[in-house]
């Protein structure tokens, strides 16, 4: 028979591997660190449409993070020593061409885990942000125009769609559409006389990262902040942005450790 403390030893250590291997793994989580590109105007730097760091129209915008148990910081650039840092990136419709290093670093990132929210309006200015969007499966096309067709009024079963808040209807005001290929998948919509346009995306396989595409940021702004669900669509992501960056994983390596000390105990068991 084995003696009780040589069976309290291997339960200990069963116990202490577990944890470790837990630890080991856990997704690279901040605690709710997000990062918002901006641009200044004198001088002028940065290749997104707005100063969303200063100007007075993303207050609302700016203080939600707060309000959601999240901090964020405010950057013209990126590079992947930055982004690192971060457990959330805000790209709100670029206007110009991205940077190839700044694009690549954050495609990079996002495969590695990290998680971006990335708008484009509808704009003469055009489709910049498909040189971030298109690798994972997401291309902003042509706009709808119109404030008519600004609206995303249809909604699939997803939990930046449903959780915590259900949502009915998203305002902005010149909104463009996407296709999706891939793992990326279409969540929400504009239906009326005139068709079903994708206005927001997900691919939440993009790597071990998350991307969700919207093809409108002024629903952020303060005139629209709190109308209809905007405001509850922004704290859809970021819970969603939560809970998947900071559950742990285990992979089979680590997770073999308890497995195999379980066994151990097992068999001695079985020889007492």
């Amino acid at each position: 028979m084995m003696r009780g403390s040589h069976v309290g030893v291997i339960v200990i250590l069963f116990l202490l591997s577990f944890f470790l291997s837990a630890g080991s793994v856990v997704a690279d989580w901040h605690g709710g660190k997000a990062l918002v590109l901006y641009r200044s105007w004198l001088p002028p730097d940065g290749w997104v449409e707005w100063n969303y760091k200063e100007n007075t129209t993303w207050g609302k915008f700016r203080n939600e993070f707060e309000e959601q148990g999240w901090t964020v910081d405010f950057a013209k650039h990126v590079n992947a020593s930055l982004l690192s840092n971060y457990d959330a990136l805000f790209v709100l419709t670029p206007v110009k061409d991205i940077p190839d290093e700044e694009a690549q670093a954050i495609i990079n990132w996002v495969l590695d885990g990290g998680q971006l929210v990335i708008t484009q309006d509808w704009d003469w200015k055009g489709k910049y942000a498909n040189e971030i969007t298109e690798p994972f499966g997401i291309k902003f096309i042509e706009g709808i125009g119109g404030v008519t067709f600004s609206y995303i009024n249809k909604f699939g079963n997803h939990p930046v769609t449903t959780t915590p808040y259900l949502l009915n209807t998203v305002d902005g005001i010149t909104a463009r559409k996407i296709n999706v290929s891939g793992s990326s998948r279409e969540i929400g919509w504009y239906e009326g006389l005139l068709g079903k346009y994708c206005l927001l995306a997900v691919n939440d396989t993009a790597g071990d990262g998350v991307v969700v595409a919207i093809g409108d940021e002024w629903m952020w702004s303060d005139c629209c902040f709190n109308s209809a669900d905007n405001e509850e669509l922004l704290d859809n992501i970021l819970a969603y942005f939560r809970r998947t960056c900071s559950v742990p994983e285990f992979s089979t390596p680590t997770f073999l450790i308890p497995v195999f000390l379980l066994a151990v105990l097992f068999l001695f068991r079985r020889k007492g």
